[in-house]
């Protein structure tokens, strides 16, 4: 027990460090009115447009981070939008093939964590 105590007295300054910390915004998408599981030659073209805009927004510093969800019910994927503002996430996000068409839907939500977020290169 003195071991634990002296263990969460000495891990006391790490979890208090001053990291500056600012609002971003998560984006949930979910399976929209007009999802289908059929890949068809439509759904095809509106995810390559999707897979376009996540590039788009991501090249113009927009987006953070964006990937698929598995196994979660109708939530189908993630983005951490680099903005405090639900409305500047909102239509950027609609600007993406797969929203506007109904496939997906989004909700959104102001995020806080660590000023400078992001995805570090890949190990080599």
């Amino acid at each position: 027990m003195l071991r634990l105590a002296l263990l969460f007295i000495l891990c006391l300054p790490l979890c208090a460090q001053d990291v500056p910390m600012r609002f971003y915004v998560m984006a949930i998408l979910e399976k929209g009115p007009k999802w289908t599981k059929e890949s068809t030659p439509e759904v095809k073209e509106l995810m390559k447009g999707h897979m376009a805009n996540i590039q788009k927004l991501a090249k113009e510093g927009k987006l953070i981070l964006a990937g698929p969800l598995a196994d979660a019910g109708d939530a189908a994927g993630i983005f951490v939008l680099d903005t405090a503002s639900i409305e500047e996430a909102r239509a950027w996000c609609e600007q993406d093939p797969a929203v506007a068409a109904g496939r997906l839907q989004l909700k959104l939500w102001k995020w806080y964590s660590a000023k400078g977020i992001g995805i570090l290169p890949a190990a080599k």
